[in-house]
């Protein structure tokens, strides 16, 4: 079984009728695939012994942590898995995305001895360190696969057979594999019943974790009988409020036909199915024509509410808060976002800082103040104090405050600085990465004694301090070069969290129309599905600052009654042929990233060259606009609102065109 993935990589196979050396020359492509990476690329030697790599008790506990607050939404799954390895002698193992297993299910006899064998927690099954094996291989290839006996790369593995699925989160992502190995008997064919189980439980693993994430948005599920049971579906969509598709596990992307979810991520409901949201909360809908034809689409019964999360069992963090804090708001409908709010829950109130990586723009200050406001310390002080924003003279003394006296022109009873200001709560470090290497020194006392020093005072006074930062900049880049020390580097990114820019966020549409509400000041505005279109697939280079900024000019340009494609500024749209393209190629996002459906300047691709519009390309575009002013009596708004473009781009093209209401 195929699993669909936006984001998986697939291997070259070597020519037909052609192995590598040592190869078993009657395999299939993937695993020949494999070897010919093995030896071309990896270096490695089949006759080689197999040396296994294993990590430390405190290594595999950090593998463990990332991926626990997703994991844990299947532990129905995993109890099933513990009953599998427990009786059938079956070893059962959860890798993550570099190989490591972090879970293995081996109460058996036989499991026990695969165990000694190699097959436990805290390996390391990577393929270019491994060579050919059901876990690594999975990994390279994406896709689910049995590598039996003489199949594996290392002399050692050639008396198993294992079979592998790749685990795919919420958000398209591999993140783990699952693999069931046993002794190799009989011959591959026999190992079909392990390929299709490892698969099944795969398919039932995302789907719970696609469950968790999206568990405040409504749940559809795809099945082959209006009678069946959605809640036994492992086809499962989301769709926000307004109907626009958040989410696709990857069973409802082989049921509908989907190859990657960046095809039905991103739009409305009813154009994808011919149903609106409420047709289907009504009664299950038959897909009669097109993608999912013989499915039925099903809402899943009840709303419940997202479940807690319990300990990891290495661990003392508490019980997983409510959905509705400050972070989870903060998080939105994304799922990676989601996870982040799931890694600041589980160090709230520990003695770690956090380091917010994310473009200009993206929210960091938002998130810092969320982790206050969720913490033990949201009662006390939350200060920010914006590195880039301060001169380098002054940028000391807002820091740490001086004493009276210390300057000329100086306060009359000196200054209390923002660490001490944020004695008892929360110190927001924005733009961390332009702060001067003299005060990186004294921050990093700072932090390693919890005392500071006022300028012009000897007496250091004790402060309790939970320190945030931000930036946009590659901080371990710059250690690299030397304009950031490396010490406090590590201080500071006890945890790291990466905030995606607009453009990457799969619920960027529920987001956009969330803002809005909050910007419009009469709920009777609303935002026209045409214009929220136009948004969502503008690629943000201001994330959602300029967003904001977008919106308000809107509202501006808008008749008080809706905001239409022709009230958004001219920037959120693609070029135009012939219109010189001012965007930064770098933020532009990748097409699997975003819905490939654009709206765009009377047809034309946003990827026009400027100059490849050809003379009776030039006097087509020239005659479809004075047509469309024409019929509506040169009215530019409205002429405008046909063509699909801005006000301000007709009047250049009008300009251009030198045409006239003659």
């Amino acid at each position: 079984m195929n699993r669909h993935n936006s984001q998986r990589h697939h291997p070259r196979a070597p020519e037909t009728g052609k192995t590598q050396q040592g190869a078993p020359q009657q395999a299939a492509p993937e695993i020949l695939g494999s070897w010919q990476r093995c030896i071309e690329d990896y270096h490695l030697d089949p006759g080689r012994s197999l040396r296994v790599p294993r990590l430390s008790d405190s290594e595999l506990q950090e593998a463990r942590s990332l991926q626990d607050s997703l994991l844990h939404s299947a532990d129905p799954v995993f109890e099933r898995l513990r009953h599998l390895g427990g009786n059938s002698g079956y070893c059962v193992l959860v890798s993550d995305a570099n190989g490591i297993v972090l879970r293995e299910y081996i109460d058996s006899n036989r499991g026990q001895e695969l165990a000694e064998k190699g097959l436990s927690v805290g390996t390391v099954w990577s393929e270019n360190l491994v060579g050919t094996n059901g876990l690594g291989t999975c990994l390279a290839t994406g896709e689910a696969l049995t590598v039996y006996a003489g199949e594996h790369f290392g002399r050692e593995l050639q008396r198993f057979s294992c079979s592998s699925a790749p685990l795919i989160a919420p958000d398209g992502d591999i993140i783990g594999t699952l693999d069931i190995s046993t002794y190799a008997q009989g011959d591959k064919i026999g190992q079909g019943l392990a390929l299709n189980l490892v698969c099944d439980t795969a398919d039932q693993i995302e789907a719970a974790m696609f469950r968790y994430a999206y568990a405040r948005h409504h749940l559809l599920a795809l099945v082959r009988s209006p009678l069946a049971d959605a809640g036994q579906s492992n086809a499962l969509l989301a769709v926000n409020d307004s109907g626009w598709i958040l989410g696709a596990t990857s069973a409802a992307l082989l049921q509908l036909g989907v190859l990657e979810r960046c095809l039905i991520v991103g739009q409305g409901l009813a154009t994808l199915t011919g149903a609106s949201l409420e047709d289907v909360q009504r009664a299950p809908w038959s897909l009669q024509q097109g993608q999912g034809s013989g499915c039925w689409l099903m809402r899943l019964a009840g709303d419940t509410p997202r479940p807690h999360a319990p300990a990891p069992a290495a661990s003392n963090s508490a019980a997983r808060p409510h959905i509705d804090s400050q972070l989870y708001r903060a998080a939105g409908g994304d799922p990676t976002l989601q996870r982040n709010a799931d890694i600041c829950h589980r160090v709230l109130n520990r003695d770690i800082c956090i380091l917010l990586q994310g473009e200009t723009g993206t929210g960091k200050e938002v998130w810092a103040r969320a982790i206050h406001d969720s913490s033990a310390r949201h009662d006390k002080p939350f200060v920010t104090l914006n590195c880039a924003a301060i001169p380098e003279s002054l940028i000391e003394s807002e820091l740490f405050g001086y004493s009276a006296g210390t300057f000329t022109g100086g306060l009359k009873g000196g200054k209390v600085g923002k660490i001490e200001a944020s004695n008892g709560g929360t110190l927001f470090l924005d733009e961390i990465g332009d702060m001067p290497l003299m005060l990186q020194a004294r921050l990093l006392r700072v932090l390693a004694e919890g005392e500071i020093t006022p300028l012009g005072q000897i007496k250091p006074v004790r402060i309790d301090l939970h320190v945030i930062c931000a930036t946009h900049r590659d901080l371990a880049g710059a250690v690299a070069q030397g304009e950031f020390r490396e010490d406090l580097y590590y201080r500071i990114s006890g945890v790291r969290i990466g905030l995606l820019s607009l453009r990457e966020r799969q619920d960027r549409l529920a987001l956009i129309e969330q803002v809005f509400a909050q910007l419009r000041e009469s709920d009777s505005v609303v935002l026209d599905a045409q214009a929220l279109q136009v948004l969502g697939n503008y690629h943000w280079p201001g994330n959602i600052r300029q967003l904001k900024n977008a919106l308000q000019f809107a509202l501006c340009m808008c008749d008080g009654r809706a905001v239409r494609i022709t009230d958004l500024p001219d920037e959120v749209f693609p070029p135009a042929p012939g219109e010189p393209v001012c965007q930064d190629v770098s933020s532009v996002p990748d097409a699997a990233a975003v819905p490939p459906h654009r709206l765009v300047s009377l047809g034309a691709s946003a990827t026009t060259p400027a100059d490849g519009a050809s003379a009776t390309e030039q006097e087509g575009e020239a005659a479809q606009i004075l047509g469309a002013l024409q019929q509506h009596r040169w009215v530019v708004i409205r002429a405008a609102q046909a063509l699909g473009i801005s006000r301000s781009t007709l009047h250049r093209k009008i300009r251009k065109y030198g045409l006239t209401d003659a």
